[in-house]
């Protein structure tokens, strides 16, 4: 029997995500109308089920979600009261997830829900520290001005994630282009000179002989191999989306060398800058904590900042608390004490998270200068030991028919 996902209403004003089996989607409603109000039903892939994360993806691009909030800032800043607002830009939303949603926004609105809360209600569509902002706007009567402070921290944040990502094109491309010429060479270029060697009657030097075996191995059971890996793959996939998985692969990316360093530069950049926003918006301490910590994106950080929300939250200071982590420089440490003896922390906050920008951009030329000839040396002695594998035989004969 098929499984549907529905979203329902129920009495109590809850809004819940279940699934049900039924024979059909029609079926399934009127079923459900009898006891809760049904907000959307949709089948759920089979695929999707076996493998997690293999389905239709529910999501809205950050560059879609920031042009929706600058439009919303202008016209709130022009008089505009939110609901008009709203009609006005949901109209114009392509995206149907991101118009769905922000049709159930402006319902919540007139219904009496605030902003935040109508935002809040759509659970992981929308990032926790949005809500948050819109909470404070809407407490100082100042949403527009929260929106922009918003999109400028979002914009810093996709800048230096796009720095980093453009970095590592180079020697992606690079990698996967070495592997294709390799597997070329293994595939179609070795089985050709398994029969020549055969004539030549001669032993093979363990170099060919390692080296043809890999070739055999390959031609025979490519489809099994691939079959391997694709199940290895999924079954990765499936273990990456638990805690434990999380936990680990995260641990593993702040151990790599030279890119480690980075990675947790990063992950520190985008803690104090949400922090500071946050503190910047009016949002308390140790709620900015709780938001801020979970917005980092490595489990490893998050963990240990769930133990810094705890310790300022039974009195400590955020410096000390910050410290006992040792995942933040010195400097960092430094600059967090003087903001909170001189009651400018989200200043201070956001000036050590443009001291960790600037430094990631150093470190990434460090590591671009270092990565991109060491690629190019090691995949072309790969390539190099693979030909005098295939010549050497040939070298050897040569030499004993010229002796």
């Amino acid at each position: 029997m098929p499984e549907f996902l529905a979203r329902i209403g129920t009495s109590d004003g809850s809004i819940l995500e279940r699934t049900f089996s039924a024979e059909d989607e029609k079926a399934l409603r009127a079923d459900l109308q009898a006891q809760y109000l049904v907000l959307g039903i949709r089948r759920k892939s089979t695929l999707a089920a076996l493998v997690p994360g293999l389905g239709p993806k529910r999501g809205i691009k950050m560059k879609e979600f920031l042009l929706f909030n600058q439009e919303l800032a202008s016209l709130l800043k022009a008089g505009l009261p939110i609901l008009s607002s709203l009609d006005i830009l949901t109209e114009r939303r392509k995206n149907p997830v991101f118009k769905k949603a922000l049709i159930e926004v402006r319902d919540r609105v007139r219904g009496g829900m605030s902003l935040s809360e109508a935002f809040g209600e759509q659970g992981d569509l929308f990032p926790r520290i949005y809500c948050s902002t819109l909470a404070s706007g809407e407490r100082s009567g100042e949403v527009a001005n929260v929106l922009h402070r918003f999109i400028s921290y979002q914009k810093t944040l996709l800048t230096t994630k796009r720095k980093v990502m453009s970095a590592l094109i180079y020697p992606a491309c690079l990698f996967v282009l070495s592997i294709g010429v390799i597997f070329i060479l293994i595939t179609m270029v070795v089985p050709k000179f398994v029969d020549f060697y055969g004539d030549l009657g001669a032993d093979l030097p363990l170099i060919t002989r390692l080296l043809i075996g890999l070739s055999t191995l390959v031609t025979d059971y490519i489809l099994v191999m691939l079959g391997v890996i694709a199940g290895l793959a999924m079954a990765f996939r499936a273990w990456q989306r638990t805690d434990a998985g999380k936990l680990t692969i995260d641990r593993i990316k702040l151990r790599i060398p030279l890119v480690g360093g980075i990675l947790q530069r990063f992950s520190a950049s985008r803690f104090v800058r949400t922090l500071g926003t946050l503190l910047a918006g009016g949002i308390p301490a140790v709620s900015a904590l709780g938001i801020a910590g979970r917005a980092v994106g490595n489990l490893v950080f998050e963990r240990a900042l769930i133990e810094v929300e705890r310790k300022v939250r039974e009195g400590s200071s955020l410096w000390q608390a910050l410290d006992d982590t040792h995942l933040f420089s010195d400097i960092a440490i430094e600059m967090s004490r003087v903001g909170e003896s001189t009651g400018a922390l989200s200043e201070m906050l956001i000036n050590v998270a443009d001291f960790y920008d600037e430094e990631i951009d150093t470190n990434l030329s460090t590591l671009m200068a270092l990565l991109e000839p060491f690629m190019l040396i090691f995949m072309g002695m790969i390539v190099a030991l693979m030909l005098l594998a295939i010549y050497l035989p040939l070298l050897r004969s040569y030499a004993q028919a010229g002796g």
